[in-house]
């Protein structure tokens, strides 16, 4: 029986695998060079975070007017040696990078820890991001990714990734955009091959081509590509076709009631099928109970993301419950 998904029969959606080809890379000539000398400026910490250095490349302190609207800062104007102008941070949210593993409940293994900013208050992401001022979203996710970078080359990655979240239109950004991160994670000797570049899905790309085209030789190299909370906002069926990813990470929407409610199982079950006959790995997010788990592992859906394996650590990256990963081996 066709199983209709997102409007879509089924049936087309098994056949797709022999469409499963990169774009062939634009003659965009992608600069990976060492990234210039960091200027930082630190947060007083409160309520349990530790102190968050907020580093912004030195090359935007040359035309603060281009970037911000604003005049660019005066030599008296706060720069300290080694530091960064507060004007820099000036109308961001303060906040921390918090860690959650993907949990591989087959082998035990963390497949990924996923990188996510955190208020002052532990407010989620969603409630971060609703602070910052429109023109400089793309800036601030810059500084939560090279946040992240830094915590982890501290920490230790060892045999994992790090998924790094990023919004469609901010990958082409000259000054913050992937590039920029890239640079960023040279320099603390971090290799392609240890991230994932994670699309979220609260806009829509404006040029989903030249995005394809940017991110083939960080590809090629080892970097993953995934498709966020896909089944939400603007990360559906279309997405997956034109950005061509890596790993799909169903949306905690579509599994919330996967261990009870026949429709999710067999949307789920069809949604994986299809994903593995286009080769591309599955996340399922979200996962809080163990009814849900063992329904998930029952479809084939072995890599999951949730409280169910452990919540979103500042300062540390997470290893899942072992008592849960013991009952699901």
């Amino acid at each position: 029986m066709a199983v209709s998904i997102f409007g879509l029969d089924c049936t087309l959606w098994l056949c797709l695998h022999s469409c499963h080809e990169f774009a062939p890379c634009g003659s965009r000539a992608v600069d990976v060079v060492a990234r210039s000398t960091r200027r930082e400026t630190v947060v007083s910490d409160k309520a349990g975070f530790r102190q968050l250095s907020l580093r912004v490349p030195t090359h935007l302190n040359t035309d603060l007017s281009s970037v911000f609207g604003q005049r660019s800062p005066r030599p008296d104007a706060g720069l300290r040696r080694g530091g960064v102008s507060n004007e820099i941070v000036k109308g961001l949210p303060r906040f921390a990078m918090a860690f959650q593993p993907i949990a591989d409940t087959m082998t035990g293994a963390v497949f990924a820890q996923e990188a996510l900013a955190r208020g002052r208050d532990a407010e989620g992401a969603a409630s971060v991001f609703d602070k910052v001022p429109a023109g400089k979203r793309h800036l601030f996710e810059a500084v939560c990714r090279q946040r992240a970078l830094e915590a982890v080359s501290e920490i230790g990655l060892e045999d994992t990734r790090l998924s790094l979240n990023v919004s469609p239109d901010a990958v082409l950004d000259p000054d913050f955009g992937i590039c920029e991160t890239i640079r960023v994670a040279r320099s603390l000797n971090l290799h392609e091959r240890q991230l994932i570049l994670e699309f979220t899905e609260r806009e829509k790309a404006a040029d989903m081509r030249a995005i394809r085209d940017l991110i083939v030789p960080f590809r090629k190299r080892g970097m993953m590509v995934a498709l966020d909370d896909f089944g939400a906002g603007y990360n559906g069926i279309q997405t997956l076709l034109d950005l061509k990813p890596d790993v799909v990470k169903f949306d905690m929407g579509l599994i919330s009631r996967i261990d009870t409610c026949e429709m999710q199982q067999t949307l789920i079950s069809s949604l994986a099928e299809a994903c593995s006959r286009l080769d591309i790995i599955v996340v399922a997010e979200g996962v809080e109970t163990l009814p849900q788990a063992r329904m998930l592992q029952s479809i084939g859906i072995a890599l999951m993301q949730g409280y169910l394996f452990a919540r979103p650590t500042v300062g540390l990256l997470p290893a899942p419950a072992a008592d849960i990963m013991a009952r699901l081996m």
